[in-house]
């Protein structure tokens, strides 16, 4: 955690003030973070893991000037007296940004979600042209990636506790490779995505975004990874009657709410056929990977507490079975 003397040490670069209070952000576990209030203004302070490497935060540093440059309302990254974007103390690197004034996603508040939507499509078309991105990660939500999840739980399962359910989810992985094979996630529009859309990282005013937040895992995938990572976090409604508690997701999709964060994407940035086709599968991959890691997770869990958790995500894509053509036309460009 950062203490008091290793925020006065930092500010010391910087023309900002004396330091006055500091506390802890709530959100994130990759870096130390906190929020201070010096003589001048409110800042947010952020020690860096070692594991990150140095260029990978100076280019995170380009890419949120770039967003600026072009009015995205990405974070203000301040230079120290040297002009350097960071400070080096210890080995460890630090970086200091002006705190965004705003309140959290708020559920109650449907139109935020169109304010998500067109964010996500004006950054999507911010980052066009960016130079020397980083190198591509592995694809995020092949449906093929699944199978070594299951292969892994299979090896495990000495005593066929989960037999039934993995074979349920080895079927269910086949028919989602035969909706969107490796070829075809390939061929989909790609760029730099975001990487990490959740409510913890948009800061709203009223119904509108006052910024996105939180670049860590920016990386060249399928747009569609953005779109759907908002839309299981956010386009959700209440969970349904008997919802496992203990699984990996808030609820189901409300398909309402997916229409208003798909039609202001549209608007902007129109989504083509193939991905409106294969958005579907994509959330579900995304329900599946998430219930299948968590119970990679907890080797020492109980068997039941593990069939709950593989047992939603069996409960989400049968409701992605019902639903199908309702996300379908959410999609659609008309």
């Amino acid at each position: 955690m950062l203490t008091h003397d290793d925020i006065a040490r930092v500010l010391a670069y910087y023309d900002v003030g004396e330091l006055r209070s500091s506390r802890p952000a709530s959100h994130g576990a990759i870096n130390e973070t906190a929020f201070i209030e010096t003589t001048v203004g409110r800042f947010v302070i952020r020690r860096n893991r070692r594991h990150i490497g140095f260029q990978s935060i100076l280019l995170r540093h380009r890419l949120l000037d770039w967003l600026r440059q072009r009015g995205f309302p990405a974070p203000r990254v301040l230079p120290a007296r040297n002009g350097e974007t960071v400070v080096i103390l210890n080995d460890r690197v630090y970086e200091l940004s002006v705190f965004i004034i705003g309140d959290e996603f708020n559920p109650s508040r449907p139109r935020q979600l169109s304010d998500i939507g067109r964010v996500l499509a004006s950054y999507h078309r911010a980052v066009t042209g960016f130079p020397d991105p980083p190198p591509p990660p592995p694809p995020r939500y092949l449906p093929s990636s699944l199978s070594s999840l299951t292969e892994r739980l299979i090896t495990r399962d000495l005593l066929g506790d989960l037999t039934v359910t993995l074979h349920w989810y080895e079927r269910r992985i086949a028919e989602l490779r035969r909706q969107l094979s490796d070829a075809d996630y390939a061929a989909l529009p790609h760029l730099l995505i975001h990487g990490d859309i959740h409510r913890d990282n948009l800061i709203f005013r009223g119904d509108a975004v006052a910024a996105l937040i939180d670049y860590d895992q920016i990386g060249i995938d399928a747009r569609l990874v953005d779109l759907a990572d908002g839309l299981v976090d956010m386009a959700v409604g209440p969970p349904p009657p008997n919802w496992s508690m203990w699984g990996v997701y808030r609820a189901p999709l409300d398909l309402e709410r997916v229409k208003l964060l798909l039609s202001a994407y549209n608007a902007i940035a129109p989504l083509s056929k193939s991905e409106a086709n294969a958005l579907p599968a994509i959330l579900e991959v995304i329900w599946l990977q998430g219930n299948l890691r968590r119970t990679l997770s907890t080797p020492d869990a109980d068997p039941d507490y593990h069939l709950e958790l593989l047992g939603q995500g069996q409960w989400l894509s049968e409701w992605m079975d019902r639903h199908r053509e309702h996300v379908l036309a959410a999609a659609m460009v008309y």
